[in-house]
């Protein structure tokens, strides 16, 4: 870097001679700012650059200027430059506060020296920002950045440069340092007492690994790239040498240590802020260094017992002021952590006592276990939570490390806590008599990640002697490790099965026993979906979850003769359609529903019969009815009626890919006369709520079309990507299960694999070929991947036999392995 800049400074200086003819201008002066006033210069960095030019006009001056710029053009210099006088930058100075933070990170270049000099002593005798302001100004433009990566350093892809704990929070300190003590650096932070020396090493050290890492990334990239991208990490991780270890790939070593210097970093940088802030607050008096003044060192903190610490710690959670700790507390805290173990807590009946007090309010719980985490406590008191600290998983599902996204998961619970409007949330709320298990349950739900096999089980392994060493009550025990193992069990069963059928409910309410453990599951199931990731969370899964919770509590309060008898709830719906139609429509609909099986009146609401039945007694066309309309809850619902033939699912889902729709849901009915009956419900790739009509309109064309035969329906094929980085995802596994226990009269067939253009329709054209048909489908997109559950049947419309389900699954490999995805992309 600093060799860069230094050949970087030999160009500029003789480009400036030659766009003056090889001769020295007094008129104007070259000065490097911004990071490369740092003397620091990373590969696809900007070189920033004031020109500094005497008042009054001057059209041989502009000339050369001019001349300059040019030639840095023509030798592809990505420069960011200025002109501007004193009096402009002083102006400047006063009204943009990253101008006047540029000023302090100047180096003289060429040209001029008595310009640049009296820059400097302006900027000295006025300076644009009293130290109060500009200190309370970076502060609060610190926190807008730190917004930005919703106040997380922990993303999967964090920003090395802006991104919470990365170089910019280093290079706010220099500033501050710069603007108190007239150096742009760390060292006079330390001199005057505003740092420990064990901080000032570690933040040299921090630096020195986020320069290298940027250094590589820049150069991997091939541009000014400060995301660390997934598609980069394993060759950087080589390329820094870091190597498995431990059952921990080289990149996960890579990522630990990155996020462990994000955290030192902010760790760091809050403590000597603060002590800045108190140094401003006292009128600027300079302490001097423990080597310099003449006070004593302070003495190492001292380790109180821990129930002490806990309660001071639950105290500050209990404020309700944020989730930081003093200054001195934090640095205090973090210097004594290693002298706790996990014995500490659970041998001690008055530290369990408090530790467990500051749980049962989820909103203080939060801030109390965000507190412990930033101190690194909670790692020493739980030690399988320091399994999970800055670990990774590799998938754009998930975009926290697991540490961050069960942080997430415990403010997901303490939002729950607040909501008002939600009458599922209230009646569950209700029913939770003990919120700390709750908050345990979410602690512990996903705290045997990266250990290999089924986390639940292991999780819950866990769970269970935290319980017994906790001496939690027997009961309490028992929810906790029965949350953990069955945390995937609600949000796996709404997105994935059919919610109309009574079996599923069943199935649900026998796995709940009773509403108390449906209410503590239904919290924890949306406070971690919730918090996996904000971008695939919406109203169409919130619908789904509501919906299973609403049915399996009221199975739990009526018993099986709420599931047992269909007949009721058939009649109520047909009734309730009939009596708002119109004599002439009731007939026609009769004679549709006297075709239709059982299964298809329990799969749609009474409202969305009767948009049906509209819009089927509305068409007097020949073919194919195509209709689309807003769906109430999210998307677009599309109405296909019509003749049914092979293929026909092929070509509906070839149609939609072409038009980059996903698929939300999929119901597939056949009447007894031969007639298909299937509705869409789809979102596009912008996940808008619905598509505008001229949208629409080609889309209900472009079906009746491919329906009709006018056109081909063959799909493109290969890899969506809405994104670069999803390639590093195109060697996700293929993986096929096959369900013939959980329903009474279909086969599940569940599709996990990289979500392709296509795959839907090979999906289709395999059991076709089969002779196998689809009753129903539900499709989940999750980042770079699908989860696809179809309800099938084989040619005798019953369950697949044995040898079916091992001719399917070998069929599926072949069509959908990675080997024809490369063939067709």
């Amino acid at each position: 870097m600093r060799q860069r800049a230094r050949l970087h400074d030999g160009i500029l200086r003789q480009l400036w001679r030659d766009a003056n003819d090889g001769r020295q201008r007094h008129d104007a002066s070259l000065i490097a700012v911004g990071g490369y006033g740092r003397g620091r210069l990373f590969p696809g960095s900007d070189l920033d650059l004031l020109v500094l030019v005497e008042d009054g006009d001057d059209p041989q001056r502009d000339a050369f200027v001019s001349r300059f710029f040019t030639l840095l053009w023509d030798r592809g210099c990505p420069v960011g430059h200025s002109v501007r006088t004193v009096a402009q930058c002083l102006a400047e100075a006063r009204a943009d506060l990253s101008i006047a933070t540029t000023l302090h990170e100047m180096r003289f270049l060429a040209g001029s020296r008595g310009l640049y000099r009296a820059l400097q002593a302006d900027l000295r005798a006025q300076p644009p920002w009293d130290p109060t302001s500009f200190y309370a100004a970076k502060i609060a433009e610190q926190d807008q950045r730190h917004r930005r990566f919703s106040d997380t350093a922990y993303h999967l892809e964090p920003n090395i440069k802006d991104g919470p704990g990365g170089l910019r929070d280093i290079h706010q300190l220099q500033w501050l340092a710069a603007r108190l003590f007239g150096q742009a650096s760390l060292a006079p932070l330390y001199r005057h007492g505003l740092m420990r020396r064990a901080e000032y090493r570690q933040l040299l050290r921090a630096r020195l690994f986020l320069e290298t890492l940027r250094e590589h990334l820049h150069q991997r990239a091939g541009r000014g790239e400060d995301r660390l991208r997934l598609e980069y990490q394993e060759a950087l991780a080589e390329g820094l040498g870091f190597r498995g270890h431990g059952g921990r790939s080289a990149v996960e070593r890579m990522m630990q240590r990155l996020y462990q210097v994000f955290a030192d970093v902010l760790r760091v940088s809050a403590i000597v802020q603060e002590s800045i802030g108190q140094f401003l607050s006292e009128g600027g008096h300079l302490r001097g260094s423990s080597e310099t003044r003449n006070e004593p060192v302070p003495p190492e903190p001292v380790a109180v017992p821990l129930v002490q610490l806990l309660t001071r710690l639950a105290q500050v959670a209990a404020q309700g002021d944020g989730d930081a700790l003093e200054g001195s507390l934090w640095r205090d805290v973090h210097a004594i952590r290693r002298r706790y173990h996990a014995r500490d807590l659970t041998g001690n009946a008055e530290a369990r006592a408090v530790f467990l007090e500051a749980l049962r309010n989820p909103t203080q719980a939060t801030r109390f276990l965000t507190l412990l985490h930033q101190t690194r406590l909670l790692g020493r008191l739980l030690p399988p939570y320091r399994a999970i600290t800055g670990l990774i998983q590799h998938d754009l599902f998930h975009v926290y490390t697991v540490d961050q996204h069960t942080l997430f998961v415990l403010g997901e619970l303490a939002r729950l806590w607040q909501e008002a409007d939600d009458p599922q949330i209230r009646k569950a709320r209700l029913a939770v008599r003990h919120p700390e298990i709750l908050v345990l349950a979410a602690l512990f739900h996903d705290i045997a990640k990266g250990q290999g096999g089924d986390h639940s089980s292991k999780g819950a392994g866990l769970a269970q002697r935290f319980a017994h060493a906790m001496q939690l009550e027997p009961d309490a025990g028992a929810l906790l490790v029965w949350l953990v193992h069955n945390h995937l069990l609600l949000s796996t069963v709404s997105q994935r099965r059919d919610l109309e059928d009574p079996q599923v409910i069943r199935n649900v309410a026998e796995r709940m026993g009773d509403q108390r453990h449906l209410a503590y599951l239904f919290l924890l199931t949306i406070a971690d979906m919730r918090a996996t990731n904000p971008e695939l969370w919406n109203d169409w899964k919130a619908s789904l979850l509501h919906k299973l919770f609403d049915a399996s509590w009221a199975a739990l309060e009526g018993g099986d003769a709420v599931l047992a008898d269909h007949g009721p709830v058939i009649r109520a719906r047909q009734e309730a359609v009939l009596a708002k139609l119109e004599p002439a429509a009731r007939e026609q609909i009769l004679e549709l529903w006297q075709e239709m099986r059982p299964s298809y009146f329990l799969r749609y609401r009474a409202d969305e019969l009767l948009w049906q039945a509209h819009e089927i007694h509305a068409y007097h066309g020949r073919g194919y009815l195509v209709r689309l309309r807003e769906h109430p809850v999210e998307g677009s619902e599309i109405l296909i009626y019509g003749p049914d033939k092979a293929g026909l699912f092929e070509e509906i889902t070839a149609t939609l890919d072409r038009h980059s729709l996903n698929i939300l849901d999929a119901r597939i009915d056949t009447s007894h006369d031969g007639r298909a009956l299937d509705t869409f419900v789809v979102l596009d790739e912008s996940h808008s709520y619905a598509r505008p009509a001229a949208a629409q309109e080609i889309l209900r064309r472009d079906l009746r079309a491919v329906l009709h035969g006018e056109v081909p329906r063959k799909p493109h094929f290969g890899m969506r990507h809405r994104d670069l980085r999803h390639r590093y995802f195109a060697d996700l596994p293929l993986e096929i299960f096959v369900d013939n226990h959980t329903l009474a009269e279909d086969t599940l067939l569940e599709i996990r694999a990289p979500d392709r253009l296509g795959l839907l329709y090979r999906v289709g054209g395999t059991l076709r070929t089969l002779g196998f048909t689809i009753f129903g489908a539900k499709v989940s997109t999750f980042g770079e991947s699908v989860e696809d559950t179809f309800f099938i049947r084989n040619a005798q419309n019953r369950k697949l036999r044995d040898n079916e389900i091992a001719a399917l699954t070998a069929a599926l490999q072949d069509a959908l392995s990675s080997d024809h995805a490369a063939e067709d992309h």
